[in-house]
């Protein structure tokens, strides 16, 4: 007991010169104030990252373009393909042929359909002679007419007028047209066999003559394009 009151007077006595602080003193194993711990915390990494939320960039991007909505469209439809006689489609025209009264004939000629089955055209032939005819040649204009036409062949109708030229003879004019049919042998070429008939006028130049009418097969090819 003398002990223990021993003891307290020096602690009074230690404490009234300072060398124990008061019990006011903040101790050691206080807490800080919580605006200090605030303030002392460091910010999170990532924390400003999580807020702007990458994650869904990163999924929009990998998502790709949106889909159009409503049904596909359908593919354009195949080209019709043209056929003899369309507008808008040239003919290169070869011919051949041949009389007794004429002899053989070889023929060009270019025609241009301006619409639909109807072409304008220039045509040239040379006729060796025969028989009835020395030889001679034509220049003429022609008109064609295509009443009839398919994939695989068309009927034909051609008129025709121009310039003849005799082989000692004074030149003339001849008129007259035909008829014949084209058998497509593919895409662009056809074989034209027909029949033509042509006057030759005035009658003063062909009265000499023995005839005024020249008549002849035709075999011809032709080419469009």
């Amino acid at each position: 007991m003398i002990a223990a009151t021993a003891l307290l007077s020096a602690l009074l006595v230690l404490q009234a010169e300072g060398a124990v602080p008061a019990a006011t003193a903040a101790s050691p194993n206080s807490a800080p104030s919580t605006s200090g711990q605030q303030a002392s915390q460091p910010q999170q990494p990532g924390q400003s990252e999580q807020s702007g939320q990458p994650g869904q960039s990163e999924q929009s991007e990998q998502s790709g373009p949106a889909e159009p909505s409503g049904p596909p469209l359908a593919p354009p439809p195949d080209p019709v393909p043209r056929r003899y006689g369309d507008a808008g489609t040239s003919e290169i025209a070869i011919g051949l042929g041949y009389t007794a009264g004429a002899g053989f004939l070889g023929a060009g000629g270019f025609r241009h359909f301006v619409v639909d089955a109807v072409a304008p055209g220039l045509e040239a032939t040379y006729i060796s002679g025969g028989s009835v005819f020395s030889t001679f040649g034509m220049v003429m204009g022609s008109l064609r007419l295509v009443p009839i036409r398919t994939g695989s062949f068309a009927l034909v109708l051609t008129g025709r007028a121009g310039r003849v030229f005799l082989a000692d003879h004074s030149a003339g004019w001849g008129a007259g047209g035909g008829a014949g049919v084209i058998v497509f042998l593919g895409a662009n070429v056809g074989l034209e066999l027909g029949y033509e008939l042509l006057r030759l006028l005035p009658a003063s130049f062909c009265a000499d003559l023995e005839t005024c009418v020249i008549q002849r097969p035709v075999v011809g090819l032709r080419l469009s394009f």
